[in-house]
Parts: C-alpha cells; structure tokens; sequence
C-alpha cells in the first residue's frame, strides 16, 4: 500500500496539475495484471490531499482491501482543477475553466498512461464527498461510457427548483448560467438521470447522507425522484453533519457498494 504522486498537465486548463495516487498492495509485484479505478473526488474548499489528510482514507482503503471488503484497486485523489473555492466538476458557462474537459481528457489518461488500469466505464468508479458527491454523480450521468459507477456522500445534489435567491445570486451563475437555462439543465442530476434512463445507460448509483446536515433536505428529493421515474439506486442515511468525522465514518459504506458494482460486472461478463 503506498500513495505515489502524479504530475502531469492539462490542456483544457492549460496548467500544471498532481494527482495522489493509491496502489493496492500487490501493485509492484504483480507482473502486467491490472486494477479497477476509483476517483475520490473532494468538496469545496478541498484538494487532491482532503480525502487522505482529514479523512483516513489510506488506512480506509488498507483495511478494506486486507480484510476482503474491497478488490485490490488503484485508487486516485484528484484536484476539481483548483480555482477559486470549487469548480463542481464542471465546465463553466461563463468560460472560466473546462473543468470537466480537465477530468476526463486530462486527470483521465494521465492515470491510465502512468499506472496498470482496467479500461471500460464497468472498472472506472467514482465517489465523491459534498461539492465532489455532486462531481462524482454529474460526471457518471453525463459520461456513462466512461464511468459505470458514481457514490456520493453528502452530496449536493440540487436541482433548479432547490436552489435558493441568495445561491442564485453567487457563483454559482457564473458555473451554470440561468439557473433554469438549457446550459444549466446539461449539468442538472435530475434531468441527466432522466435521460440515461430512456437511454439505458444508466450508471449505478448510491449516495448517503447524514440527517443533520445542512443537504439532506436535497438528498431526500433526489431519492424521491430517482424513485419517481424507476432509476434503480442505493440510499442510506445515517446520524451526522456535514465534516470530515461523518465522511471517514462511512467512507466504506461508499466502498462497498462499488465493490459490489465491481462484482456484478464480473458476472455480467462471465
């Protein structure tokens, strides 16, 4: 078990970046076998180091691979492309930055050039905490060829109809435009999940949260309508707030569905 940093540039951002990395144990004597992916995306105000410093996700991933609960899998931390205070992921409607362009033509294959990675959106996991939760769930719906799975824990899963005067009057317009515009709708989890399903394309998709913090009030709404329009999904919710204590709680929670998407997969295949 060991985490190795990569650097590497992005074209969409035109800068320099470094992702953290976890290899599995086995990684360095293992010949050419290769490894599933899961992206550990952070939340607002975070980096690529969030996960491991506040949230024991290391010893998280060393304890759950030993003791079976998790396959060996590559595991990687990445930046949401570093500006401001967050960038949801996303490519902004103001032209700021093609955060989501960085992500998937940049982060991407920078990891799967440097590391022994499983290709295919059924090896390609991600999971993500807050503003990441969000990143983890809009990526996998807009990207299902790339992501076959998406976790998120205490993820702010909002739609236009849960967003506030004073959220409408930040940032936030300068990522999404009119907040009911079409630009907005593109990078909505409601209406995305809408289309994969009459697509069907729809990634896997769990989330939790817990029952005093300041999103579950979202979480609840997007459970109900993943249950209105028939989306297959996993939700939990547990005692807790929005810190770093509840997210290493029940990081494994997170795990273990993926480790079970991982599986059906497996079988799908066989």
């Amino acid at each position: 078990m060991s985490v190795k940093q990569l650097p590497f540039f992005s074209g969409a951002l035109y800068s320099r970046h470094t992702c953290n990395v976890y290899l599995p144990a086995s990684y360095d004597e293992s010949g050419d076998k290769r490894y599933p992916v899961i992206y550990l995306l952070h939340g607002l105000y975070g980096s690529e180091a969030y996960w491991l410093q506040k949230c024991a996700a290391e010893q998280t991933l060393d304890r759950m691979m030993k003791e079976g609960g998790l396959r060996e899998s590559i595991v990687v931390f990445p930046s949401d492309g570093g500006y401001g205070h967050g960038t949801f992921y996303m490519n902004w409607y103001d032209g700021t930055g093609r955060f989501e362009d960085y992500f998937l033509y940049d982060l991407v294959p920078a990891v799967e050039a440097q590391f022994r990675t499983l290709a295919g959106p059924d090896q390609r996991a991600l999971c993500g905490l807050s503003m990441g939760g969000y990143g983890a769930v809009m990526l996998a719906l807009r990207n299902p060829a790339m992501f076959g799975t998406a976790a998120s824990l205490s993820g702010a899963l909002f739609s236009p109809e849960s967003v506030t005067e004073s959220f409408l009057r930040s940032e936030v317009c300068r990522m999404f435009g009119p907040i009911r515009g079409p630009y907005a709708r593109q990078y909505d989890p409601f209406t995305l999940s809408e289309a994969r399903l009459q697509e069907q394309a729809a990634p896997r998709i769990y989330f939790n949260c817990g029952t005093s913090d300041y999103l579950y009030p979202v979480n609840v709404m997007y459970k109900a309508h993943l249950e209105r329009i028939g989306y297959a999904h996993e939700y939990e919710e547990f005692p807790g707030e929005h810190n770093a204590d509840y997210w290493t709680e029940h990081l494994p929670d997170a795990l273990r569905f993926i480790e079970k998407s991982f599986s059906l997969s497996a079988e799908a295949q066989a």
